[in-house]
């Protein structure tokens, strides 16, 4: 009897299923072997290293782990030691370990490229593969070091078993919709179009099973930093570091922020909602993520197995750093109201800046950190401050726990000339938030109030969506549409803006005490005006 009860238990201990396991590769790219720093005098000048992947791949390898991913040393590919051949090992070396039902996270963070087909089919409309650019690619020879989408897919679809994110942030051929400052714009991941043998080698993919949307593999999800192949991904900052915005909100929604109903598990759709808001509205509608297949609610990550953390600055040094005000970089003599060594509120720095003057005649052009053109001032530059402070904190105001708000721009993200009409479209983020206030920051940092609602209606809820239509009037430069909805009208929200109508905005800690007494979800979006 004791002996068939220990072949009955050893039984049922085989039975029993294996938890699935999560794997992960990890890249970030901001010293290639034969490219060179970037020369501030001359910043799209030749092939370039980048500043902010490496910072990229160290928030996203700290996320990862922290959750339970395998993710050794080996597998953290940064700077010179990423080649082509260790990322290929790495693939090697985790789909060999990995058992079928196992999930494969894979982050790159570096310069994406084109380069023009090798031979037909084409599977590409332009006539165009993308490329992964890994540490050893070679100029005098691009074949060298590169990854392009036919041989990523064949990669992907010989790995059916597994179920693989795969996470790209890196551009291929510059392209805005706006002319931005290359000099106060975070540095371009776009490492340019290239000419190949036509001959391609024994041991590429053959062209046509490139990353089209006809392609879909079912067990990839791809996380691409853009919704077109041809746009431009510029670095930002966050805690006066550089980055590249998708890595930093992947990393955030890794370590938790992105689960909505706190289950513990992150979906696709959860994924998707917080890492495309935040981008979108972190790098000025120039960057909008790509996510293949679109939102649902495939679990793509269990939370809960480690220590939740935030992906923050790497140091103790940048925390520090990070705390003492805004990073703003100066081109020429500092404006009134900036003394560098006695900035109150802000600090000088030479990169990972959220905020840049220079000097232009007897006044200073402003830029955002992304490059966008602000103003012009003459005068005090407190209000540029005060105003670029106020949105680092409005975006930091969203509640992750709740959907973004959704925000329907009826025009193009391209600057709008005076008197031209434009619109948006404003939907609640939960039917139980239905109460908004909307007001503009303008670009000279003040608010103009009311925008929505108008007085006689401030306790009317807003059942679907709320279209406005607005005339482009000066000061032009980048407006800021500002939205607040909230579970009950925020009368306190309504009597601080009226107050301060025309006023330098208020720092958002007193917008965040003025709704202290309802749930509120915040949002915004730019207004990009010339004339």
């Amino acid at each position: 009897m004791a002996t068939r009860l220990a072949l009955a238990l050893v039984v049922a201990c085989a039975a029993t299923p294996v938890a699935a396991k999560d794997w992960g590769i990890v890249v970030g790219i901001d010293d290639y072997v034969n490219f060179v720093p970037i020369d501030p005098d001359n910043p799209k000048s030749g092939h370039f290293d980048l500043q902010g992947a490496v910072n990229d791949a160290s928030v996203i390898r700290d996320a990862l782990r922290a959750v339970g991913v395998d993710l050794p040393d080996a597998r953290v590919l940064l700077d010179q030691s990423a080649t082509l051949a260790a990322f290929q090992t790495a693939w090697a070396d985790v789909t060999a370990k990995a058992a079928p039902g196992d999930t494969i996270f894979v982050t790159y963070a570096g310069h994406g490229g084109q380069e023009r087909e090798a031979s037909a089919p084409e599977d590409e409309a332009d006539g165009m593969d993308e490329t992964l650019m890994f540490a050893d690619f070679d100029p005098a020879n691009p074949r060298a070091g590169r990854l392009n989408d036919d041989q990523l897919h064949e990669m992907l679809a010989s790995a059916p078993q597994f179920q693989i994110i795969w996470v790209m942030d890196s551009c291929h051929s510059a392209g805005l919709e706006r002319s931005i400052n290359a000099g106060a714009a975070g540095l371009s991941r776009s490492g340019g179009v290239w000419d190949i043998p036509l001959d391609p080698l024994p041991t590429e993919a053959p062209s046509g099973a490139g990353d089209t949307d006809a392609e879909v593999l079912p067990h990839v999800t791809q996380i691409l930093a853009t919704a077109t192949e041809d746009l431009l991904v510029t670095e930002t900052a966050f805690d006066g570091q550089p980055h590249g915005a998708l890595s930093w909100f992947f990393a955030k929604a890794v370590a938790g922020e992105a689960d909505q109903n706190g289950d513990g598990a992150l979906t696709r759709l959860e994924l998707s909602s917080y890492v495309g808001d935040r981008v979108f509205t972190q790098m000025e509608q120039n960057q909008q993520p790509k996510f293949i297949p679109r939102g649902d609610t495939s679990v793509m990550l269990k939370l809960g197995r480690g220590i939740s953390i935030e992906p923050a600055p790497t140091t103790q040094a940048a925390k520090a750093a990070s705390a003492v005000g805004l990073p703003i970089k100066l081109a020429g003599a500092p404006p009134p109201g900036l003394d560098p060594a006695n900035c109150a509120g802000c600090r000088v720095v030479d990169q990972g800046h959220t905020l840049m003057f220079q000097q232009a005649g007897d006044g200073w052009d402003v830029f955002s950190g992304g490059g966008d053109k602000v103003t012009t001032i003459t005068g005090d530059a407190t209000p540029q401050i005060a105003r670029a402070q106020f949105l680092v904190d409005l975006n930091s105001a969203k509640v992750p726990s709740l959907p973004p708000v959704l925000i329907q721009p009826q025009q193009s993200a391209a600057r709008q000339p005076l008197g031209a009409t434009v619109g948006f479209d404003f939907r609640p983020p939960t039917p139980d938030l239905a109460f908004v206030t909307l007001f503009n920051v303008a670009s000279d940092g003040s608010v103009q109030y009311p925008l929505y609602p108008p007085g006689f209606s401030e306790t009317s809820p807003v059942v679907d969506a709320l279209t406005l239509r607005f005339s482009v009037a000066p000061p032009t430069g980048e407006d800021q549409l500002v939205t607040i909805w909230c579970a009950r009208p925020p009368l306190g929200l309504h009597d601080l803006l009226v107050a301060g109508n025309g006023q330098t905005v208020p720092p958002m800690a007193e917008l965040l005490a003025a709704t202290a007494d309802t749930t509120c979800q915040y949002g915004r979006i730019g207004l990009f005006t010339e004339g």
